[in-house]
């Protein structure tokens, strides 16, 4: 078994383990999975508007007022957004995500905190990646497509009355393992994750131009630079002509 699927499913089995064993609570560790998905696909939206789509003017974000931009943008995003991917939670019960925070030994708020410094993290870790790649949008449209699929997982395991069946604390514990299978088989299958939101028949996503990346910088060279690049094949015409 690979390393690296070897550390995916015990990265995913490790909060089972720590619920039945060590007496994690479920509804805890759904809450801190709706704030990683929440944060995730926060992340994923801010580098498209640094690595893909830019400012109004299709160029990288720069100054006080684009930055700006995003910050609006972030804020009515994430109460679109917010609400729906809160659903589950709801399922389980607003009183009972009240009590876990209330509890002086759970430690969710300091969970909350840990995984809002994670996502910052990975933030910096993606942009200097994707700053290095030009295939941007590619990228982070497979991340976005795997952060969807594996939480529509759970709505539909809500549908079939989970929660109602198992109860709050149980239910919640089915949740956290529908929600690690569904990471390391979208993991493992990111075109089944595409397929899964957008449908077998859906038309293929058309990617854009990179603004960022090597294949950018070769293509829009900086000011000064473009004349250079242009003289070189008219100068190489002219030497053939002397000879």
């Amino acid at each position: 078994m690979p390393s690296s699927l070897a550390a995916l499913i015990a990265s995913n089995l490790a909060p089972l383990i720590g619920i039945l064993v060590l007496g994690w609570s479920p509804i805890a560790i759904l809450v801190l999975y709706f704030v990683d998905t929440l944060l995730s696909l926060g992340v994923v939206l801010l580098m498209v508007m640094m690595h893909v789509t830019g400012n109004a003017q299709g160029r990288p974000l720069s100054g006080v007022k684009d930055w700006a931009q995003v910050v609006v943008a972030f804020i009515i995003l994430g109460g679109i957004f917010g609400l729906p991917l809160s659903l589950p939670l709801w399922f389980i019960g607003p009183e009972h995500i009240a009590a876990e925070f209330e509890r002086p030994d759970s430690g969710l708020a300091y969970g909350v905190l840990v995984q809002a410094l994670m996502s910052a993290l990975t933030a910096v870790r993606m942009h200097r990646e994707l700053k290095a790649r030009d295939d941007d949008d590619r990228l982070l449209a497979r991340r976005a497509l795997f952060l969807a699929a594996r939480w529509i997982t759970l709505f539909f395991a809500m549908t079939f009355g989970v929660v109602g069946l198992f109860g709050p604390r149980w239910g919640a514990f089915v949740l956290v393992a529908i929600y690690g299978g569904a990471s390391v088989y979208f993991e493992l299958f990111p075109d089944r994750a595409e397929r899964f939101v957008r449908g077998a028949n859906a038309k293929p996503i058309k990617y854009d131009d990179d603004l960022d990346g090597p294949t950018s910088a070769a293509v829009s060279p900086p000011d000064g630079a473009a004349s250079v690049v242009a003289e070189k094949p008219a100068a190489k015409r002219g030497r053939d002509k002397r000879r």
